[in-house]
């Protein structure tokens, strides 16, 4: 082989490796949103996340959180806006590029105190 085709190989593998890498490792947020109806007023959450330190609120929205007994790493998750509209969080971890997290929504409710449908919600999260 010509050293020309290993130089060029050897371009082709370390562009492909410092591709995959997203950032740097580390303790850090990860930035979540809830998205739905503008009425969106409180969601209870599901989280599985390995390396949770805990959850924050961002914003005008209040955060109430608690793991669940004997599951490690999920926790559940209670959202309240007091305005309507997105519920902004942050999820504080040991590394922010560990695989996960699962988010669920299991229940909410609109600024009139009625439930709203969970299917017509979003969890959006920002590394």
């Amino acid at each position: 082989m010509s050293r020309l085709v290993l130089v060029g190989l050897l371009c082709v593998a370390l562009t492909g490796l410092s591709a995959c890498q997203t950032g740097p490792d580390g303790p850090g947020t990860v930035s979540g949103r809830v998205t739905g109806p503008a009425d969106l007023a409180a969601a209870v959450l599901d989280v599985v996340w390995a390396g949770v330190q805990g959850f924050e609120g961002q914003g005008s929205t209040q955060v109430y959180s608690a793991e669940v007994a004997g599951e490690p790493d999920r926790y559940r998750v209670i959202l309240v806006g007091p305005a309507g509209g997105d519920l902004t969080f942050g999820i504080v971890v040991d590394d922010v590029y560990l695989e996960g997290p699962i988010v669920t929504v299991v229940n909410a409710a609109g600024s009139d105190n009625l439930p709203r449908s969970a299917g017509d919600l979003r969890v959006l999260l920002e590394r």
